[in-house]
């Protein structure tokens, strides 16, 4: 994967600077996942500032998708928004580019719900969908318990 936000230690001396802009879905790296799709853009608006021997990131980062509900299992659409971004590192690096890649891609990420309910399945009237009839028992409805043979067993 590129690492495509990189920072300049020595724009940093003039004051601080800001870093808008997005980089493209893919850069998350999600393609693999089956309950992700239609990633956006990472929209990014960060400014960053020198601090004695460490530089200060703040700002916002925010994405669109879509999650698969873990409850209905369809896909809604959501926006994973990470508004109070704050990293700080060290100038004493003898690069003089930071890459803030790593960390934005991070605070995507660890936002994702790993269990995403829509919406519309948060409300108390949400009715699970019905199962297929080859997956009910109807042996329940007969009073016939299919635990009854098992009970009977004499060992």
């Amino acid at each position: 994967m590129p690492h495509p936000l990189h920072l300049s230690l020595e724009a940093l001396e003039k004051g601080p600077v800001t870093l808008s802009g997005e980089l493209p879905g893919t850069f998350l790296d999600l393609e693999q996942e089956a309950s992700i799709r239609n990633i956006g853009p990472v929209i990014y608006d960060l400014v960053a500032d020198l601090k004695g021997k460490e530089v200060l990131v703040m700002g916002k980062i925010e994405v669109a998708m879509e999650l698969e509900c873990v409850r209905s299992g369809a896909f809604f659409s959501t926006i994973i928004k990470d508004s109070a971004f704050l990293r700080d590192y060290s100038t004493e690096d003898p690069t003089d580019q930071l890459d803030l890649s790593e960390d934005v891609r991070e605070a995507v990420v660890i936002l994702i719900p790993g269990y995403p309910v829509s919406p519309e399945a948060q409300g108390d009237d949400f009715e699970l969908p019905a199962l297929p009839p080859e997956l009910t028992d109807d042996s329940n409805a007969s009073g016939k318990s299919p635990w009854n043979d098992l009970d009977q067993l004499n060992l």
